[in-house]
C-alpha cells in the first residue's frame, strides 16, 4: 500500500513542504477534469516493499502499461474516487486505474491532512522500479512531483472517467533497465546542516556502522548532509535505523534508509511514518516524532543562494511550431553562482532550448519551446529546473499545443486568447479574457453575484466547426446552461443544455455546431454566489 509520506527536500531554511489543491466530486461515470496533486510511489517504497495493493481490479498486484485496456495502479482514498476508476493524465500521456489504498491522500481529501484539506485531490501514481536501481527508483519518484517557485505543490488537470481515445505514450515512468525518468526529470538535492531544536547541536556523522550524533554546529564536512529523493547522505553513505539507531551504512536504497522531510521540522521514517530523527543526550535515535527532540532546522552549506521564475507563466503554441518566455534568476543570498537551465514535463518530441543554457545568478535566458507536428493538442505543465551549487530551484509554465500540425481536420484548441465579451463582470480582475488565458487555477472570470442568466462568450475570429467545449468552474459554478453558436454574435443555436451542473470541470465532447461566436448562457446558479471560470476551453475545426 502506498506510504504516501511524501519524499520532499529541503529548499528554504526550515524544510521544504507539502501542500495541495482543491478538488469537487467523487467517482462520476460522465468525464471531468480535476486540478490534481500528483506523487508518485513504487517497488521499494511501497509499504511493506513489493507490488502489494489494497483494491485488486485487473491486476493481482500493482502494474501495468499504460494503455486504456493495461492501465497503470494508482492510489487514492475510496472516499475520493472508487476503486476502478480510470484516469488518464496528461503529463505522461497514460491511463491509470484506482487500485490502491493511500493514507495521506485520504487525509488530504477527508479531513486536515498534512498537504491540506478536506476536499483535496491527492493521487499517488505507480512508477514501478522492481529490478531497478532502489536510489533511481525513489529519485525519479521525487523528481516528478512537482513544485511552484513559492514551494506550492502544483495543482494540474487529470481527467477522471476518460474516454478510450485520449494520446498514449509507450515511455515508461521509470526505466528498470538505464535508470532514466520520464521527461529526463532529476531530484531535487541540498546540502547543508541540521540544526536540532532541542540542544541547538547540529547532526554528524563519520564512519560506515558509526551511529550518528550531534555536535557544535561548524558547518564541517562531517556535517555537511545532502538530501535528494528520499536519502540523507554523508560521505556516500545512507541514513539508516539499525535497531532503534540512526547509523550510517552503504546505500541501497532499502527501507530503512528511507526519509521524508517535513513541513514541521521532523525527519520521519517513508514506511510507517510514526518514527522520526531525534536526540537523546547527543546521540541520534529513531524514535517519537513530538517535542523539540525531533525537530531540525536546515541551514545550506552554501552562502550563496538564488531564485529561479519565467514570464510568462503560460504560453500557447501550434503544433509544428514554437514559443518563447523569458527566464530569470536573482541572487537571494550572498553572491551570484553559476546556474544551469533545464526543463521537464514536455510533451513527447517537444523541446526546450535555453539561450544561454547557463547563467551566473542574477541574470536570465531565453526558453524556445517547440512542439513537433503531430504533437497531441493538451495543457502541459512544465517545470524549469535550474540546478546550482546551493541546490536544485524550480519554476512552473504552462505549455498549451493547439492541434496537430499538417492536419487541419484534427480538433484543436480555438478560444485560447481570442476576444471575449460578458453580460456582467464582478470586478475588473475578473474580466471575460480572464477565462480564455491558458490559466487553469489562477485567473478567472466571475460574474456579478446573485443573477441567474448571464452569458460569456468568445469571438473564435473565424467560422468553425465546433466538437468540443470543456469548462473549468471556480466555486461558484452553473447548475443550468446552454452552450450556444452563432455566425453573427446575435442569433444563437443551442449545441448543448443541461440542468443538472455539478461543478469543478464539465468536459463537453461530441458536440456538433458552427459558427465564429460560442457563448455559455446561464439559467441557473449552483451557489449563492454568481458564476465563476477558470477557463473556457472551445475545440473543433477550421475550414
Amino acid at each position: 500500500m502506498s506510504p504516501r509520506a511524501l519524499l520532499s527536500t529541503v529548499t528554504t531554511a526550515l524544510l521544504v513542504l507539502v501542500a495541495v489543491f482543491a478538488g469537487v466530486g467523487t467517482g462520476q461515470a460522465a468525464t471531468s477534469t480535476q486540478q490534481t496533486f500528483l506523487t508518485f510511489y513504487g517497488w521499494y517504497d511501497n509499504t511493506p516493499p513489493g507490488g502489494d495493493i489494497s483494491y485488486p481490479q485487473i491486476h493481482d498486484t500493482a502494474g501495468g502499461v499504460g494503455t486504456y485496456a493495461d492501465p497503470i495502479t494508482f492510489a487514492t482514498s475510496t472516499s475520493e474516487l472508487k476503486a476502478g476508476t480510470k484516469v488518464w493524465v496528461p503529463r505522461v500521456r497514460k491511463y491509470f486505474i484506482m487500485e490502491d489504498s493511500c493514507q495521506e491522500c485520504g487525509a488530504d481529501w477527508s479531513g486536515n491532512g498534512p498537504n491540506g484539506g478536506p476536499g483535496l485531490w491527492h493521487l499517488d501514481l505507480w512508477l514501478g522500479g522492481q529490478g531497478g536501481n532502489a536510489m533511481n527508483a525513489i529519485d525519479c519518484e521525487d523528481a516528478l512531483t512537482h513544485y511552484n517557485a513559492d514551494n506550492t505543490p502544483t495543482l494540474e488537470p487529470v481527467v477522471i472517467d476518460p474516454p478510450s481515445t485520449e494520446p498514449y505514450d509507450s515511455t515508461p515512468i521509470f526505466n528498470t533497465s538505464t535508470g532514466a525518468c520520464y521527461g529526463g526529470a532529476q531530484p531535487n538535492t541540498t546540502i547543508g546542516q541540521y540544526r536540532n531544536g532541542s540542544n541547538s547541536l547540529c547532526l554528524e556523522g563519520s564512519t560506515s556502522g558509526a551511529q550518528l550524533k550531534t555536535a557544535a554546529c561548524t558547518g564541517g564536512a562531517a556535517q555537511k548532509f545532502t538530501f535528494h529523493g528520499a536519502f540523507l547522505v554523508l560521505n556516500n553513505l545512507c541514513a539508516a535505523m539499525s535497531g532503534s539507531n540512526v547509523v550510517l551504512q552503504t546505500c541501497t536504497g532499502g527501507p530503512q534508509q528511507q526519509w521524508s522531510i517535513n513541513p514541521n521540522g521532523t525527519i520521519s521514517d517513508i514506511q510507517t511514518g510514526k518514527k522520526c530523527v531525534r536526540v537523546s543526550g547527543t546521540n541520534v535515535v529513531a524514535g517519537s516524532c513530538s517535542g523539540a527532540q525531533s525537530q531540525w532546522a536546515f541551514t545550506s552549506a552554501s552562502p550563496n543562494d538564488f531564485s529561479v521564475s519565467v514570464n510568462p507563466t503560460s504560453g500557447t503554441v501550434a503544433a509544428g511550431g514554437s514559443t518563447t518566455a523569458a527566464v530569470s534568476t536573482a541572487v537571494t543570498a550572498g553572491s551570484g553562482q553559476p546556474v544551469a537551465l533545464a526543463a521537464t514535463g514536455l510533451p513527447s518530441g517537444a523541446t526546450a532550448t535555453f539561450s544561454p543554457a547557463s547563467v551566473t545568478a542574477g541574470s536570465g535566458a531565453t526558453v524556445t519551446f517547440a512542439a513537433p507536428a503531430g504533437t497531441a493538442a493538451g495543457i502541459y505543465p512544465v517545470t524549469i529546473n535550474a540546478t546550482g551549487g546551493s541546490g536544485v530551484h524550480t519554476a512552473s509554465y504552462s505549455l498549451t499545443v493547439t492541434g496537430s500540425g499538417g492536419n487541419p481536420g484534427t480538433p484543436s484548441l480555438l478560444s485560447q486568447g481570442k476576444t471575449a465579451t460578458a453580460s456582467s463582470t464582478e470586478s475588473s480582475a475578473y474580466a471575460a479574457a480572464k477565462a480564455f488565458d491558458g490559466n487553469l487555477t489562477s485567473t478567472r472570470w466571475a460574474s456579478e453575484e446573485g443573477v441567474d442568466a448571464e452569458w460569456l462568450r468568445v469571438d473564435l475570429g473565424a467560422t468553425a466547426s465546433i466538437s468540443q467545449v470543456k469548462l473549468t468552474w471556480e466555486a461558484a459554478y452553473g447548475k443550468s446552461y446552454s452552450i450556444e453558436t452563432s455566425a453573427n454574435g446575435s442569433t444563437w443555436t443551442p449545441i448543448y443544455t443541461t440542468t443538472t451542473g455539478n461543478g469543478a470541470t464539465d468536459d463537453l465532447t461530441g458536440l456538433s455546431g458552427t459558427g465564429r461566436y460560442v457563448r455559455i448562457s446561464t439559467k441557473a446558479r449552483g451557489t449563492a454566489y454568481g458564476y465563476s471560470l477558470y477557463e473556457f476551453q472551445v475545440y473543433g475545426t477550421t475550414s
